[in-house]
This record gives C-alpha cells, structure tokens and sequence, in this order.
C-alpha cells in the first residue's frame, strides 16, 4: 500500500475513533511494514474519566515504575505485577472475601486497611462503604505508591501510612518478594513461603509437572531485604484523631498477633469489626479466636479451599451491638467509565460497522494529549514486530495449544486471554519439552504477558543443545 493510500485510511480511522463519545481526540498511524496500524487515544474527561486520569496522572510521571493493569471490564489500578493483581481483584471483588459473616459497613465509615498492598481492600471499602474514611497501611515504598496512586485515580478519600504495625514503635527487618508481593513480610522465611505458595499453586491440582512448578515458584519467591518503620495501631490512631474504627483489616503475612498486640485496652472497645488473615502456626488460629471473643466480638473463620495446603486461615469478627450497613447481594462496582479494554473493544465494533474492509488498529494506547513538546502530533507506540525462527514458531504452537489459534497475535496477552498460574507452569513445561530448560524465565510469563514479547524473549534464548539442555 502506497503512502497516499496508507494516509487515507489513517484519516478515514480517525475520524470514526473520533466519533465515539469516549474518545476527545485519536491520531493513527501505519507501521513500516504498511500494514498494521497503531491508534492513539485521548480519552473524554466525562465519558470515561477514569481512564482519563489515568492518562494525565502517567503523563505526570506518577506511574513510575508501576504499570497500569485491568482485571475485569471497568476496572484500571496500578500494580506491580498483573498476575497478582489479578488475584487480588478475584479475591476482593469477586469473591468478595472481607465482606462475609455478617461484616458490613455504615455509611461514612472509618477503616484501617493494614497491609494495604496496592490498595485493592481499600477501593473495595470506598465503594462498600459510600463517603468512608480510610487510612491504608503498607510499608513496601512500591505498594504505597500504588495505593496512593489508585486512591486518586478512584477519587477514595484515604491517608496512606508507609511503614508496618507493630507492638511497639521501632524499625526492623522486612522481606520483600518483588514477584509476589503479597507474601511479603517481617516474618518471611523463605524455605516455609516456598511451601506455602506451591501448596496454593497445587491445591486441586496434579504435580506431573513438578520441576516446571519448583521453578515458576522459586523465580516468584526471589527476596530483597527492606528495614522498614513501624508503630502501634493505638499511636496511629491517636495521631489521627479516630475515635472510632468501624473495619480493621489486616493481612500481614505472619504479623497478625503483634498488630492486634499493639491496639492497646483504650482503643480495643472502639473496634467495631475486624477481618484479618490468620497463619496457623503454633496454634495461633485458637488464640486470635479466644482474644477477639474476650474482647466482646463474635466471631467465625473459615478457610478457602484453595488453601487447604497452607496455614492461612480469615477470620471474621465484629461487635452485636455495632450499627449495620447495608448488605449487597453482589460485590460493589466500579463507575468510571470504560477503561482501555472496554474502549478497544467498542472502538473496533465500531470500525467493523463503519469501515467492514479496512484492517482496524492492531494496537491501542492511551494520552493524555497528541502534541508533544515541540507542538508536534504523538505518533502511536508501533506495533512490535512479530519474532522470527524455529523457537517463535514452537511458543506460537503452544500458545495456539493453550488460548487457541486466534489468540497468536502480537498483543495477545496471557492474562487478558484466561492464563493463570498454572497454565504458566503448563505453558512452561511444553516449551521445555521442544526448547529445553531455561528457555523463557519462568517470571517473564508475568512481567512481560504479551505473546510478541514472550515470543521474542524464546528466540533471544539459548539454543538447543546449549547450557540450557545439559
């Protein structure tokens, strides 16, 4: 296609991208190759204002090294790995797994999310809760900006505390799991979190492929030691002037004991509720029970079945007398407007009515304008070009194997398509069976989830019959 043609069926996209309400302004662009075209957005501040702060709060530079993630139709956060933002949305949202057991919110309440990681509790409480106060505590400086970020993506009126709860005032010694962040923790021990997260991974599961699931869970497990401030929740309580907490939630990682520890007997009869994770350990599951009646909760506990491998148990517990708040049938939803999946998708239904025999953009992207700062117009990011050889080809085949043939594209993503954690450890044995050990590190499947960057990094690998296969 020659460059006047290609410039025609740029301006003809354009303009129908244009044309949809949630869309102020889009540029398209050809890539070299002539064929494939990238789009550029510029979401509608009142049609989809979500996706619009998105936009400006990125081209302010407040992403850093964090990246957008969507799990679900209507959601946008930032995190630090999709999968495990995943995970925390099906946790919190799907399952709606704080809010059972009577655990309800009333309205303009206060609620302390402790080990708030990027914060997916503390959006869930916003909207559980309409007009709620939340102060979120995490110590991991990277979650903590997380949180601050989606609070003011969400617009949720929350005082984010970087640093951990304790039973006294004091520093001390954090382990930080980059890839798998949840388990993060002042108690971390690496031989028992290992075993913890392949008892997750394995729950339900058969092991046929156990040296693939010792290595995805070992790259997950990777630690970087942190020192790390912490206080009492009776001191943060004082210093913002609670005179009452409505929700307590914790979820530490082995630290329960020492938060509740630090609550102190003035600030306990002003807990209304509490919802935290408890690690039986040394019977510490009997103790929290025993220590929260003691105190006038009633109290359950359950366990999910996905974790009958592992020690973690949550435990719900709140006060008879305590006002009740509303009690939805289903977990609250988001209302920003479309985020990029749900653009992508109507934008190229629209395309298909408007342009049936013009090839839509491969590739969508958002801005918070098209002028850069010599008043120039932003082109769109190109499309990656498909990787090449043999070991493309063989990740293609598997890829086909798992999401189907029409999911071999380049912007493919592994997560946006079902995969889990177990299909990566699936998918990683049938590239070891063709390619060898050390193909694709198992951790790219989560940091990098496209299929043309994944494909890329297998052809960058080593080939047979190098160290990877001795």
């Amino acid at each position: 296609m020659n460059d006047s043609a290609n410039s025609s069926r740029e301006h003809a996209l354009t303009e129908v991208l244009r044309s949809h309400p949630a869309v102020a302004d889009a540029a398209v662009v050809t890539g070299e190759d002539g064929r494939c075209p990238s789009a550029r957005i510029v979401p509608d501040p009142d049609a989809a204002p979500v996706l619009h702060r998105s936009a400006a709060l990125e081209a302010a530079g407040r992403l850093g090294g964090l990246a957008w993630h969507e799990p679900a139709a209507g959601v946008r956060v930032a995190g630090v790995n999709r999968g495990e933002t995943d995970f925390l949305y099906r946790e919190i949202f799907t399952e709606n797994t704080y809010f059972r057991h009577g655990v309800t919110l009333p309205r303009g309440a206060v609620v302390v999310d402790v080990g708030a990681n990027i914060g997916m509790f503390t959006l869930a409480a916003a909207l559980h809760g309409p007009g709620a106060r939340i102060i979120a505590v995490e110590p991991v400086a990277e979650l903590a900006d997380a949180v601050a970020l989606n609070a003011e993506l969400h617009g949720v009126d929350a005082t984010v505390l970087r640093g951990a709860l304790s039973r006294a005032d004091g520093e001390t010694a954090f382990t930080f799991y980059p890839h798998n962040s949840v388990m993060s923790g002042r108690f971390a021990d690496a031989a028992e979190d290992f075993g913890v997260l392949k008892g997750y991974l394995r729950t339900g599961r058969d092991a046929e492929r156990e040296p693939q699931l010792d290595r995805l869970v070992a790259d997950r497990m990777r630690a970087e030691p942190r020192q790390v401030r912490v206080t009492t929740l009776a001191g943060v309580a004082d210093g913002l002037g609670l005179r009452r907490i409505d929700l307590l939630k914790i979820d530490v990682e082995k630290a329960e004991a020492e938060v509740l520890e630090g609550i102190g007997d003035a600030l306990w009869p002003r807990i209304d509720r509490i919802v935290m994770e408890v690690h039986d350990i040394d019977g510490r599951l009997g103790a929290v029970l025993g220590q929260l009646r003691s105190r006038g909760f009633e109290v359950a506990h359950e366990q999910d079945p996905r974790l009958l491998l592992t020690p973690c148990h949550n435990v719900y517990a709140r006060r008879p007398e305590a006002e009740a708040g509303p009690s939805p049938e289903a977990p609250p939803a988001f209302h920003g407007g479309p985020v990029l999946r749900d653009l992508e998708h109507e934008l190229r239904e629209l395309i298909a009515r408007r342009l049936p025999s013009v090839v839509p953009p491969a590739r969508f992207t958002v801005a918070a304008d098209l002028v850069t700062e010599d008043g120039r117009t932003a082109a769109p990011a190109a499309v990656p070009n498909p990787a090449g050889g043999p070991r493309a080809a063989a990740l293609a085949r598997i890829w086909a194997g798992l999401f189907g043939a029409e999911a071999v594209r380049q912007d493919a993503d592994f997560f946006d398509l079902g995969g889990d954690s177990l299909t990566a450890v699936r998918m990683l044995a049938e590239i070891e069976a063709e390619l060898g050990e050390g193909a694709l590190t198992p951790d790219l499947i989560f940091t990098e989830s496209t299929f043309g960057a994944l494909a890329a990094a297998v052809e960058a690998g080593p080939l047979p019959g190098g160290p990877a296969d001795r």
